[in-house]
């Protein structure tokens, strides 16, 4: 009879170390499983090329714009597909929904209206004009010595709209 209870208590620690590893590895797994659609995101990207956003002579794509967004890619899981727009029709692709970011874009009011920026920007902006070292009459400190001068631009870019102001 003794020899009985302690196998019967022996077969009984087992079951109740293995029901317990059971558990323990059922509830390990499912905790371990993502909790969300496992199916990545895909976020289209509005891509005009510029000097912070291109395709390198062999087909690779580099830039500070890019190198932010594989930073920002990584940190969302979502997956980045890249459509390839100019300065001209970004903005339209945008509104009917053909992409659904773009970097590099300057804040103004106007956009505002129509868009949804981030919080913090991608980079400062600076506008810098440049002239012949040859013409002297082109003084730094004052812009009026600029008057009569041809001056190239961009246009439709915030630096056109700045330099006409």
């Amino acid at each position: 009879m003794y020899k009985r209870r302690k196998r019967t208590a022996v077969l009984g620690a087992g079951v109740f170390v293995v029901l317990g590893m059971w558990i323990l590895f059922s509830v390990h797994c499912w905790a371990a499983e993502p909790q969300y659609d496992d199916r990545q995101q895909i976020i289209r990207v509005g891509s005009f090329e510029d000097t912070f956003d291109y395709v390198d002579e062999y087909g690779v794509r580099r830039g500070f714009g890019y190198e932010l967004m594989q930073a920002l890619e990584g940190y969302t899981g979502w997956k980045f597909e890249y459509v390839k727009c100019d300065w001209s029709n970004c903005f339209d692709k945008l509104e009917n929904g053909e992409i659904d970011i773009m970097g590099d874009i300057s804040y103004t009011d106007e956009r505002e209206q129509k868009m949804l920026y981030s919080a913090e920007p991608m980079g400062e902006e600076k506008y810098i004009l440049y002239a012949d070292l040859s013409d002297t009459d082109v003084v730094t400190s004052d812009f009026r010595s600029m008057d009569g001068k041809r001056v190239g631009v961009l246009l439709g870019t915030e630096p056109e709209v700045m330099l006409t102001e």
